[in-house]
């Protein structure tokens, strides 16, 4: 009777257990479809594998063409670069699907470039010119953040999406009058149009969390005297509003104004402070008061349009642009309701430094990329430098490498991409032999050259969840390969050319 009893439960827990295209869902839908479902979550998808499930184009998904393999690539197989004399196959790129990409080169090789490609994938609504790269039925809102401490790179290379997509730039107060005639000249220019605002924090923005990161930025071990105070105050706050309600930033300033300092305790608070203030609408140009909850959303992001939040300004430190990027990033994301595209540009600018700010706003980021799926996120990061956090090349479902002459870098992409870990592993290690005693791989040297020796516009390409092949009825992905890469041409106007000594001298004489 026991064994009855126990075959029947057995036999009743076979359907949860089956492979997922033998079932149904528990409602009676119809089955699952392994490929389909593969085919919709993957960040890239092979020209191939596109044409062999979807041959008739009348798909609700978007997708937009990224680039090409190129007819010399040495690691392609036969069946993905099939290409005949008149026409490459493009590869292309997800605006579905939540991804996360991470982009790293020298200056000058094309990581910029690509960012500005995958967001004009994303965001274009523009009929006349988006047949020409794919179909975007549900376009994103894109965000990126822009900062230049040495001041001399100009406006941010995204702002020339302006061109067919509306886009807004968020400055600091400090600068507004500089950037935003830098901005509009470059529109004028290139025949857009831009909108230029000055970046203000509402009171609303804020939480216990938000100013926790403001207030305490310095090196982890340098924690400023006054942070046991401030501590103290936010949980009385927080446990006086129970949780409800908005943070109220002038209860915070009067509880701070009752609170004595030892001497010199309060300056760095007072900077803090003045920093976030500068970013917040006062009644006129010479009040302290704070206006409460006045202004449009700015960081609200809307289907088919660009925000950058540009804080470039000499008075504003890595640390500070960093504090404030966080606070835009929590904000953007649980203001927009649409699926959202938020981009680092020149990344190595402001995640460099070993501080508190830094160190927070990674964090974010990493919690970001581990959250897409739930939050509708894409996450692009583009920098000069691949150690900024070797975290992010973990998570990052899309790594592009383009050129690079450092081997320094080299050693961080090998220890953090599973291909390039793969290729300089030597048998012997993979055997299970001592490491001190293994030499490295003779293709570990061939790589590195092959890094160095792409073009503009190249970079190796490492996807383990692209859909790069077909194979039998599913569908095989890259896994620990890689391939050359050539991204396409920019649509929109292109701002990514190097600024030589001879056009400057033009300039001087057209004067």
């Amino acid at each position: 009777m026991a064994t009855s009893n126990s075959s029947s439960e057995l036999i009743r827990y076979q359907p949860v257990l089956e492979d997922r295209q033998q079932i149904s869902s528990l409602k009676g839908t119809n089955p699952i479809n392994p490929a389909g479902e593969e085919l919709r979550m993957a960040p890239l998808v092979w020209w191939e594998v596109k044409e062999h499930f979807e041959p008739d184009q009348q798909v609700q998904r978007g997708y937009g063409v990224l680039g090409h393999v190129p007819k010399d690539n040495p690691r392609s197989n036969s069946s993905t670069t099939t290409q005949n004399n008149a026409k490459r196959t493009p590869i292309l790129l997800n605006t579905d699907s939540p991804w996360s990409a991470f982009l790293c080169g020298s200056q000058g090789s094309g990581k910029s470039h690509s960012l500005s490609c995958m967001l004009e994938n994303c965001l274009l609504t523009d009929t006349t010119i988006l047949p020409r790269i794919g179909v975007n039925p549900n376009p994103l809102a894109g965000l990126v953040f822009h900062y230049d401490r040495f001041q001399g790179s100009g406006v941010c290379e995204a702002a020339y999406l302006c061109t067919n997509i509306p886009t807004t730039v968020l400055v600091s107060p400090s600068n507004y009058g500089r950037l935003k005639a830098s901005y509009e000249a470059m529109a004028k220019k290139q025949g857009g149009t831009i909108t230029v605002k000055q970046l203000y924090i509402l009171p609303k923005y804020l939480d216990t969390e938000r100013m926790k990161t403001l207030m305490a930025v310095g090196k982890d071990d340098e924690m400023p005297l006054y942070m046991q105070t401030i501590l103290m105050i936010l949980r009385e706050m927080a446990i006086e509003s129970q949780g409800l309600g908005t943070f109220d930033y002038t209860a915070f300033k009067d509880k701070l104004s009752d609170t004595r300092f030892a001497r010199g305790q309060d300056g760095p608070m007072k900077l803090r402070l003045d920093l976030l203030e500068s970013f917040m609408k006062r009644s006129d140009n010479f009040s302290r008061k704070i206006l409460p909850n006045k202004g449009n959303d700015f960081l609200k992001g809307d289907s088919g349009s660009l925000t950058i939040v540009d804080l470039t300004d000499p008075v504003i430190d890595p640390d500070s642009a960093c504090v404030l990027f966080d606070i835009c990033l929590s904000v953007f994301i649980q203001q927009t309701d649409c699926g959202k595209i938020v981009a680092l540009d020149e990344a190595h600018n402001y995640m460099t430094e070993d501080s508190s700010a830094n160190k927070a706003f990674t964090e974010k980021l990493l919690r970001t990329v581990r959250e897409q799926r739930h939050q509708a996120v894409r996450v692009v990061v583009a920098t000069q430098e691949p150690g900024i956090n070797p975290q992010l090349l973990d998570l990052c479902s899309i790594t592009m490498v383009h050129r690079c002459t450092s081997p320094a870098w080299f050693k961080v992409l090998k220890q953090h991409i599973a291909a390039l870990y793969l290729n300089a592993l030597p048998s012997s290690v993979i055997a299970g032999a001592d490491d001190e005693t293994n030499e490295i791989s003779k293709d570990d040297k061939a790589l590195f050259e092959e890094i160095v020796r792409l073009q503009l516009g190249e970079s190796l390409l490492f996807c383990p969840t692209a859909a790069v092949t077909v194979v039998g009825e599913g569908i095989g992905r890259m896994e620990g390969g890689y391939v050359k890469f050539k991204t396409r041409q920019r649509i929109t106007a292109d701002g990514g050319k190097s600024k030589l000594a001879a056009e400057g001298s033009e300039a001087q004489l057209n004067r």
